[in-house]
């Protein structure tokens, strides 16, 4: 996997850093399906108004695009959010679960995502929390142990939503057939559900 402190460096003179970008990514599919890396690639580094075109996206960076849009293709096991390694600070950490949840937010919403009144009790939830989350700071307590159980807990929660925001939305049968001859079971979108409200039960309590 690339490593975020490659896409990080890449991203220094972009519009949006490396969480917040991989979650606007994130945002977009869950929105559309399937994002083209141009497609992305100008929302992240969108072009000043005397520029003719858009910047050549660097490599370590169109990686990561591939890498995530193959990861919550393929679902639950392989799909994680783009953050700092956990040898970083935690208030770094932190920081960049919010801009990760800021940038889900703006791609979900420039990519003509649907409104939660339209969409299942479930699925709105989850986009509810993740809106709460980016308006929301990490506070750090004084138990180091406890603070990083609770982070560790909302990026839990985080990757299964979003993971079950794509897969209600763009059943995996469907969305294979659309770009491979691979015929993958659906994952089990129930048991899914289950586990994303004990993450939440234990993360919210």
């Amino acid at each position: 996997m690339v490593e975020f402190e490659h896409v990080e460096a890449a991203l220094s003179q972009a519009d949006m850093q490396a969480a917040e970008a991989h979650g606007a990514l994130m945002g977009m599919m869950c929105a559309q399906g399937l994002v083209t890396l141009d497609d992305w690639w100008g929302q992240v580094n969108e072009p000043e108004e005397d520029e003719q075109g858009s910047s050549a996206v660097p490599e370590s960076v169109s990686s990561m695009y591939a890498e995530a849009v193959e990861s919550l293709r393929e679902g639950q096991g392989a799909f994680d959010l783009m953050l700092p390694d956990d040898d970083a600070a935690l208030e770094q950490r932190a920081d960049a679960l919010h801009e990760w949840c800021h940038g889900f937010l703006y791609g979900y919403g420039v990519a003509g995502g649907k409104d939660g009144a339209v969409l299942s009790e479930e699925v709105a939830e989850v986009l509810k929390d993740i809106a709460q989350f980016a308006q929301s700071s990490f506070d750090l307590g004084d138990d180091p142990e406890e603070d990083e159980l609770s982070y560790s807990e909302l990026v839990e929660y985080l990757r299964v939503g979003v993971v079950l925001l794509y897969e209600t939305l763009y059943p995996r049968a469907q969305d294979r057939a659309q770009l491979t001859p691979e015929d993958d079971e659906p994952l089990d979108i129930e048991a899914l559900w289950a586990q994303i409200a004990q993450a939440k039960a234990q993360t919210l309590h």
